[in-house]
C-alpha cells in the first residue's frame, strides 16, 4: 500500500498555514490528510493555529475548529495535533457531530492522547515524539495509539538515516503505523516511501503526491 499523504498545516509550503486557503490548496494538489494544530482562546474557544505569534496577511484569518470540520468535512480527513490537554473534551464533542469523518488526534502530550482513547476509543490516535528513542512500542501500547510519529527533523541533518526499513517493518507487523515528520526534500521523500512509511507529512503535498504517483507507476 502506498503512503499517505499528511499536508502539514495545509499547503504551507505556499500558502500560510493552519487556513482555509492552505486547506483547499491541499486538497487540489492531492493530500490525503490536512495536519492542523489547535489551542483555545481566553474565553475558550477552539480555534486552528499552531502559536499566537503569527501574524496574517492576503485576507487570510485563524479560523475555528468547527469552521474547518464543517468545511472540509467529506472532502479530505483530518490529522488534528492538540496543544493544549484541556481542549480534548470540546475536541471530541465537535468530532462526534461527524462520526464519518475518518480522523486521527496526535499529540506530544501523552496523556492527552490517553484521555482522547478513554472517552472516545474508536477514534485513532497518533503518538508525536520529540526525541529519539530505541523502542517505541512500550508506550505505543500503553497509550493504545495507533501511529508512531517522530518528530525528528531537528535531531539529525539526515533524519531519514535514523529509522531503517526493518524499523518500520517491525512496527507495522505489531499494529503500529509510522508517520515521518514534516519533510520537504524530493530526495528524503522518496527514500522515506522507499522505507515503507505508512505516511508522509510534508509541507509540499505537490512534490509528494507526484512522487507517490511516479513510484506507482513503474
Amino acid at each position: 500500500m502506498e503512503p499517505l499523504i499528511i499536508a502539514h498545516r495545509g499547503f504551507s509550503g505556499k500558502y500560510y498555514e493552519n487556513t482555509l486557503k492552505a486547506f483547499n490548496a491541499a486538497i487540489e494538489a492531492g493530500a490525503d490528510y490536512i495536519e492542523f494544530d489547535i489551542n483555545r482562546t481566553r474565553d475558550n474557544e477552539v480555534i486552528v493555529v499552531h502559536d499566537y505569534s503569527i501574524s496574517l496577511e492576503d485576507n487570510c484569518r485563524i479560523p475555528s475548529l468547527r469552521e474547518v470540520i464543517e468545511s472540509f468535512s467529506g472532502r479530505i480527513k483530518f490529522y488534528i495535533e492538540i496543544k493544549d490537554r484541556k481542549i480534548v473534551d470540546p475536541l471530541l464533542k465537535t468530532l462526534s457531530d461527524f462520526p464519518d469523518d475518518d480522523t486521527v488526534i496526535a499529540s506530544f502530550d501523552h496523556y492527552a492522547l490517553r484521555q482522547v482513547k478513554e472517552k472516545s476509543p474508536h477514534i485513532k490516535t497518533s503518538a508525536l515524539f520529540a526525541d529519539v528513542i530505541i523502542d517505541p512500542v512500550p508506550t505505543l501500547v500503553a497509550l493504545d495509539a495507533n501511529y508512531f510519529h517522530p518528530c525528528w527533523e531537528e535531531r539529525s541533518p539526515e533524519p531519514y538515516e535514523l529509522i531503517d526499513e526493518e524499523f518500520v517493518a517491525y512496527l507495522n507487523n505489531l499494529g503500529f503505523g509510522t508517520i515521518s515528520w514534516a519533510e520537504d526534500r524530493p530526495e528524503v521523500i522518496k527514500k522515506l516511501m522507499d522505507k515503507g512509511f505508512n505516511a508522509i507529512s510534508t509541507n509540499r503535498p505537490d512534490l509528494a503526491f507526484e512522487i507517490r504517483k511516479e513510484k506507482i507507476s513503474r
